[in-house]
């Protein structure tokens, strides 16, 4: 009887393994479920594409339809899976697709992009449609000096809590647009900004602890900044470049035919921009634009053809959602070209006439706010309002707006990695002895710091 139960004991133990371990009936039921499921989703993707071709061959016309047929990175990779990441080679983060417009491709994965298609706006994606283009930056010493040894203080903080800052915004990115350093009263980043009596707008508890939570502090927020700024260039001058939202923001990310956000103020938008929604993986942080970000942009849009200087930095009528759009492409009803709605708010991406480079409407519909600070009480706000003239704010247009107000409308964010592997500082409790009190005080990585 006790061998038999032995014996019982043996085959149950060996059926269950079976059954549950790694190689058992179970997973390769779901691993045979997961590859059907991909197959379908790469058969149907294949018929769409066909079908895309046919259609292409019998109208001559070309599908503006986006074609996704990579798929996502299971680790920061370049299209050809070179390490020769630059400005012309970008990096596609882990778990988002490299997907092909009809202006820009990324190519069949054996070689780098085509620098044609880098210069109009490379297209990455994540499984929530949230979508990307491509900012080349070959140099990042044109939106800052990263050689520069001088400290700044930003506003609001002094003495022994003072916060430093030897990074910062060049002046005149775009030509006639200064900047000066941080702590004084013009343009600036990063900064904060106290108001004229030293105590409001990000030095107010109600603000910096939206940002922060309860426990934060005014310091606290003035550090991060600077943080996240000095992550921003660093990300730039190791990848080449940066990604800019290529829709403004709405409630559900950064996606087509959404409405863009509004009606609340800065601080709230500052978090919407860093919400963990919108990063796929951990290899990616998102936050509200810098102002040297939408100046290294429109200058893309100048150098790669794309938009002459006037269009960009005079008068943007011609290709923004505008009062006077349509007066100014001379354009009536019926004749091609013609938006109705022109001069009124749109959704997302409503129009190709509104977009340059993949990017839709830097020029109009909604203002966008930026991080840059300005005089003691204000955020710069770019690229126009559907409301305006072109002429009047054209996209690289700078002006301010207080951050607790809540009658301004959106604003874009930009992606930079988030690869660095942060050092952190842990100290232990006093040991001590009849004689000697240790305390011990380690500098931990887990890695050597560095980038992937």
């Amino acid at each position: 009887m006790v061998v038999t139960i032995v014996v019982l004991l043996i085959l149950a133990g060996v059926s269950i393994s079976l059954v549950v371990d790694k190689n058992g009936i179970i997973q390769k039921s779901k691993d045979a479920r997961r590859e059907y499921g991909q197959a379908k989703a790469n058969e149907q993707e294949q018929m769409d594409n066909a079908g895309d071709w046919i259609d292409e061959v019998v109208t001559g016309k070309k599908s503006n339809v986006v074609k996704s047929f990579k798929e996502a990175k299971t680790e920061n990779s370049t299209i050809d899976g070179k390490k020769e990441r630059n400005a012309n080679n970008p990096t596609i983060p882990k778990n988002y697709i490299p997907i092909d417009t009809a202006t820009s491709t990324w190519g069949d994965g054996s070689t780098a992009p085509s620098q044609d298609s880098v210069k109009h706006g490379l297209v990455i994606k994540d499984e929530k449609n949230n979508e990307w283009v491509w900012v080349p930056v070959p140099d990042v010493t044109v939106m800052c000096d990263t050689s520069n040894t001088t400290e700044y203080t930003l506003c609001g903080t002094s003495g022994e809590t003072a916060v430093k800052t030897k990074l910062y915004s060049k002046s005149e990115i775009i030509s006639g647009q200064t900047r000066t350093e941080p702590g004084k009263t013009s343009y600036r980043e990063p900064d904060l900004v106290v108001g004229s009596n030293g105590t409001s707008y990000d030095v107010k508890d109600t603000y910096y602890k939206t940002i922060l939570g309860e426990n934060g502090t005014k310091e606290e927020l003035a550090q991060l900044f600077v943080d996240e700024y000095k992550e921003m260039i660093e990300s730039i001058k190791t990848y080449g470049g940066f990604y800019i939202g290529r829709y403004e923001l709405s409630e559900a990310g950064v996606q087509k035919d959404r409405q863009p956000l509004s009606g609340t103020n800065w601080y709230n938008l500052y978090n919407a921009c860093s919400s963990s929604k919108l990063q796929a993986s951990d290899k990616v942080k998102t936050q509200m634009i810098w102002g040297c970000q939408w100046d290294v942009t429109m200058n893309w849009l100048i150098s790669s053809g794309a938009k002459t200087s006037d269009e960009v930095n005079k008068n943007s009528s011609t290709w923004g959602n505008y009062s006077n759009y349509n007066t100014a492409n001379n354009y009536t009803e019926g004749t091609a070209g013609y938006e109705k709605n022109a001069g009124s708010l749109q959704n997302t991406g409503s129009s190709e006439n509104w977009k340059a480079n993949n990017i839709y409407d830097l020029a109009g519909n909604v203002e966008e706010w930026t991080q840059e600070a300005n005089n003691t009480s204000n955020r710069a706000i770019r690229g126009g309002y559907c409301f305006y003239n072109g002429s009047f704010h054209p996209a690289s247009d700078r002006y301010n707006g207080n951050p607790d107000n809540s009658g301004y409308y959106g604003l874009r964010y930009s992606s930079n990695f988030n690869n660095k592997i942060i050092k952190r500082e842990y100290k232990f409790k006093c040991v001590k002895s009849k004689e000697i009190l240790i305390m011990h005080t380690f500098l931990c990585a887990g890695k050597k710091e560095k980038w992937i």
